[in-house]
């Protein structure tokens, strides 16, 4: 999919594209700040070229005027830099994990007919203050329905309520070997009353809450009422990581790149910039949005690319 064709085409094409860009969009990840890195300003007419990676049936795409580090990858971001100490979810890790969940292959995952189910982990009247003790009790739930279930994966996010304990909100991402929810809810309870030491009935009856979750569109706006929810935590508390991805090399996830001239990135980049409603303000060398990826595979074949 590295095809770089030399063609002529009139820019007007932009008359082609819907009045409202933000039908090009996923729009249920409004809420989510695009990633963009600005350097030195790039010289048009030079014959440099850029670089379009999308992933394959997902809504994550980004423009790079700067050579790919890797081919293929696996999450949308490699190069992180080292971690400091964290004290609970910064802006950048909201938009990492809708990133992670706008990067799954929807069409693969609805072919593999697999099922997305939501979880609430609470605790009862007596809770563990310390979040590294939480994580432990959920890495021991998630093993146990591993066990019972088979291998999935899981995008999770733990969270504070207001007396103070410690909570969880997931989103399983299951095979369709996993029976009904009458028959899952029962199993999911049992699970974590076990691994928080059997405190209470009440704990075993209220602990849990699980639905589940049968449309994408419905999946995107749980992340982001749920898993991507900004909230308050203790001052100077070291929370950890509070968020992750069970499991991730389950999920559908793949990257395709295209290789297009300067003049054509620059269009590309004038469209990704009014997709996500930001102002040219300097040099972009690098910017992600996001964007359903059959948009990007229309836009590129317009300009006269090749996509496999």
């Amino acid at each position: 999919m590295n095809n770089l064709n030399n063609h002529n085409h009139d820019t007007g094409y932009l008359q082609n594209l819907p009045e409202d860009p933000s039908s090009l969009d996923y729009s249920t990840y409004s809420a989510a700040e695009i990633d963009t890195y600005e350097s030195n300003p790039l010289i048009q007419g030079s014959n440099q070229e850029a670089y379009i990676s999308s992933t394959i049936g997902g809504s994550v795409s980004e423009i790079s005027f700067e050579a790919p580090e890797t081919k293929n990858r696996i999450g949308a971001n490699n190069s992180r830099g080292r971690r400091g100490k964290i004290r609970g979810f910064s802006r950048v890790s909201r938009r990492n994990l809708l990133r992670d969940l706008g990067s799954i292959n929807r069409r693969a995952f609805r072919a593999f007919k697999g099922r997305v189910i939501s979880v609430t982990l609470t605790y009862p009247t007596e809770y563990p203050e310390d979040p590294q003790v939480c994580k432990k009790h959920l890495q021991a739930f998630l093993k146990r329905l591993e066990r019972e279930y088979g291998e999935f994966a899981s995008i999770w996010r733990m969270g504070i309520q207001k007396r103070g304990a410690w909570h969880f909100h997931l989103q399983l991402f299951v095979p369709p070997s996993v029976g009904s929810l009458k028959e899952m809810r029962p199993f999911i309870a049992s699970s974590w009353y076990k691994v928080c030491g059997k405190i209470s009935e009440g704990h075993l009856l209220y602990g849990t809450y699980v639905e589940e979750i049968r449309t994408w569109r419905k999946a995107t706006s749980y992340a982001e009422k749920y898993l991507a929810k900004e909230e308050e935590y203790p001052e100077g508390l070291e929370t950890g990581r509070i968020w992750g991805v069970w499991r991730k090399k389950s999920l559908p996830i793949q990257w395709k790149m295209v290789k297009v001239s300067l003049k054509d990135a620059f269009t590309i980049r004038r469209i990704y910039r009014r997709l996500a409603k930001r102002k040219s303000s300097g040099s972009l060398r690098r910017m992600t949005i996001f964007v359903r990826y059959e948009n990007v595979v229309r836009l590129l074949k317009y300009l006269g690319y090749q996509v496999e």
